[in-house]
């Protein structure tokens, strides 16, 4: 895992298993450790955007983390996810290049 609890200023010692607990998840997010274990176990209810903004920057995801996030939440991706610039990035376009004479689609998350 590639959160550090020392790092955020929780203690490290005593871990049965690397990376973060659930109370100090909960806690860097700024939301209860009780909603946040219920949100895990399902029973939690339907999280708000918000909710999910903050989960995300607690276990600071990436971009495509935090998609799979929402995805999970909404069925669908969440506009606020994506990056508003819909043209093609050098990188990518230097992969559609190496592809050439190759057909080649680029979908858009939504």
């Amino acid at each position: 895992m590639k959160l550090d609890p020392a790092a955020l200023g929780f203690p490290s010692r005593h871990r049965r298993m690397p990376g973060l607990r659930r109370e100090e998840v909960a806690q860097h997010a700024n939301i209860s450790p009780t909603w946040y274990t219920w949100l895990e176990q399902g029973r939690g209810g339907a999280p708000s955007a918000d909710i999910l903004n903050r989960i995300s920057r607690a276990l600071m995801l990436t971009d495509v983390e935090r998609e799979h996030l929402f995805r999970l939440r909404l069925g669908s991706s969440a506009r606020s996810a994506l990056p508003e610039n819909d043209a093609v990035t050098p990188r990518l376009q230097r992969v559609l290049d190496a592809l050439d004479p190759r057909p080649t689609v680029i979908r858009t998350a939504i």
